[in-house]
């Protein structure tokens, strides 16, 4: 039940009433919104229901007991254990046979033969975001950055509240608990706000995304070898554009949508592209994961505590791991040792800067801003080529064909340049102008 379709219009609108009838009664209300949640992620398969509900029952119950534990030993143990349900999940569904292949690759390569067995698993939609949202809340406990949740009730509502739970935002326990353990509101906040940003996203996702891709993008990464170098450069921007408007389109219908019930979902994207660098581009993109990997990988590998190298290997590992959870593929990691390598570079040059006494704080003249700025969004744009395509073969063809300055090809609709630039423009205005549709 995607967003964009008319069943999922539909059972939001029973949902949005059935919520709001019930609002007096605070507990039936969260319920009513647990069923619903339920219901409307079963519809992709009802055992994945099953193991979002035990996942989320491992972490609540895993963390009550290490709260209870009288030792910091004992709080430690109960953290890992918590944890390592919860990973080890992902693990199976999602990564075991990419390890399974990988492994027996390389025995392969040494004359030797792998008798590890394929399971036929289907990755349940959404695991990813809500696994890393039961680990924040136990890891974020045990710093003491956070308090449990009141009851079982909140904590899998918190989890599976159908707004955010397929594609995130990955939510902390202070953004959603708290607003979940309140009575429910008199009346709808921020109504305009809510319609804004649902209007936004669905013109991002339904029409700019969606006209992007069927026109252009989603056929250039799957048949290069029919297009001209021109057109598959054009496509690389299009689809840059269109990953852009289609996950945060989806993040601005989650926000309107949880606002319409009450709830303040965390904003996700901030202007990705009007980024200078690639730490500041990590810094506006899906904000959520960017900062679960900071704080859960890249703090705890040493952050930039130690020597520079050091600081460099957190970096790049932090971003293979950023890599590897976008899909079990070997070209999702390329995506992430390109970005990690480009946070070293980066890295390095402040810390360079820093030692000749330079101000980081300067942006520099207009042409340096600009020729920043293009770095960037190329880099980004660039790295994507493989990330898009459904294998390397088909990537080394897309870049061959793209660097061949050959002609030919099935032509681009005029279309296609205006959805860009308007991709575009939502990127750098499209906040300020759906504020001014709220006032």
């Amino acid at each position: 039940m995607p967003f964009p379709t008319f069943s999922f219009a539909f059972f939001f609108l029973i949902v949005l009433t059935g919520a709001w009838v019930v609002r007096p009664y605070p507990t039936s209300r969260k319920w009513f919104l647990l069923l619903a949640s339920y219901f409307f992620y079963s519809q992709w398969d009802l055992y994945m229901a099953g193991l979002l509900l035990g996942s989320s029952l491992w972490a609540y119950l895993v963390t009550k007991q290490m709260v209870a534990a009288s030792t910091e030993q004992g709080k430690k143990g109960w953290l890992w254990l918590a944890v390592a349900g919860n990973l080890g999940a992902l693990g199976v569904f999602k990564y075991y046979n990419f390890f399974q292949e990988s492994i027996g690759d390389l025995v392969g390569l040494l004359g030797l033969s792998s008798h590890l067995p394929v399971l036929s698993l289907v990755v349940p939609v959404g695991i990813s975001f809500y696994t890393f949202q039961c680990t924040a809340y136990t890891i974020d406990i045990y710093r003491g950055h956070d308090r449990p949740a009141k009851n079982v009730l909140d904590f899998l509502l918190f989890i599976s509240i159908f707004p955010q739970l397929l594609i995130g935002p990955i939510c902390r326990g202070r953004d959603l608990l708290p607003q979940l353990e309140k009575p429910p509101p008199d009346i709808v906040p921020d109504i305009s706000r809510a319609v804004s940003l649902i209007a936004s996203g669905l013109f991002k996702k339904v029409v700019l995304a969606t006209y992007l891709g069927a026109h252009l993008s989603d056929n250039a990464f799957i048949s290069p070898e029919n297009y001209s170098s021109w057109e598959l450069l054009i496509a690389a921007y299009a689809y840059t554009i269109q990953v852009y408007c289609d996950f945060s389109g989806y993040t601005d219908i989650a926000r309107g949508t949880g606002l319409l019930l009450g709830l303040h979902i965390p904003r996700n994207f901030n202007g990705p592209y009007r980024a200078l660098n690639i730490g500041d581009f990590w810094r506006r993109w899906h904000i959520s994961f960017s900062n679960w990997l900071r704080d859960y990988i890249y703090f705890p590998l040493g952050g930039s505590r130690g020597s520079r190298p050091r600081t460099y290997m957190n970096l790049m590992l932090t971003l293979l791991f950023g890599g590897l959870w976008h899909g079990a593929a070997w070209r999702f990691i390329l995506w992430g040792f390109v970005h990690g390598v480009a946070l070293v570079l980066y890295k390095a040059t402040l810390d360079i800067r820093r030692d000749l006494g330079h101000d980081l704080k300067a942006r520099g003249p207009w042409w340096w801003v600009f020729l920043s700025w293009l770095y960037t969004i190329h880099l980004c744009t660039f790295a994507r080529i493989f990330f898009r395509s459904a294998d390397f073969e088909i990537g080394m063809v897309y870049w061959a064909r793209m660097l061949s300055f050959s002609g030919g090809g099935n032509g681009i609709e005029w279309l296609i340049f205006v959805g860009i630039g308007l991709g575009l423009a939502m990127n750098f205005v499209g906040d300020s102008i759906r504020r001014a549709f709220e006032s």
